[in-house]
């Protein structure tokens, strides 16, 4: 289960990036765009033939339809959280966040915070240290050499607060 969440989490954090960018300019499309690209079989895409024609290996992570399908459910999950209540959870970030506003956070930092911020306020099903220690390690992958830190640090204190 954990890895099925561990890796909607990561698309989630991929379709805020998106968003911000406005790569797709509405979010329900960037999500579809996402799914289409990111889960076709090689030579499948439409949006990218080229590229996904040369590749060794298949794009998808998936060998049964299943794990997928949960996979896109808790991914709409979050993005659809996070984007309903961000205004809440922008001002719960930077209520405690010294000396950084969100817009000097980089978009990764700010767009993880984000999701693990919307777990912490609105998912309770999922126990708060689970929703921070997911945040830190997927911090490690996409973020630079501070981010897990930054984000644990702010993490720790929405959660000492609530």
């Amino acid at each position: 289960m954990s890895n099925k969440r561990r890796m909607a989490r990561e698309a989630a954090l991929q379709l805020l990036y998106l968003v911000e960018l406005g790569r797709p300019d509405e979010p329900r499309r960037a999500f579809q765009v996402y799914w289409e690209h990111d889960w076709r079989e090689e030579g499948e895409c439409r949006l990218c033939p080229e590229e996904c024609r040369n590749r060794d290996t298949p794009k998808s992570r998936w060998s049964l339809a299943v794990n997928r399908l949960a996979e896109e459910a808790f991914t709409r999950q979050l993005v659809d959280g996070v984007l309903e209540h961000r205004a809440e959870i922008d001002k719960e970030i930077e209520n405690r966040s010294l000396n950084w506003k969100l817009h000097r956070m980089s978009a990764i930092d700010r767009n993880l915070l984000r999701l693990a911020v919307f777990e912490l306020l609105y998912c309770d099903d999922i126990p708060p240290k689970v929703s921070i220690n997911e945040a830190i390690e997927i911090a490690k992958i996409y973020g630079d050499k501070n981010s897990p830190a930054f984000v644990n640090g702010i993490l720790d204190k929405i959660k000492s607060s609530s």
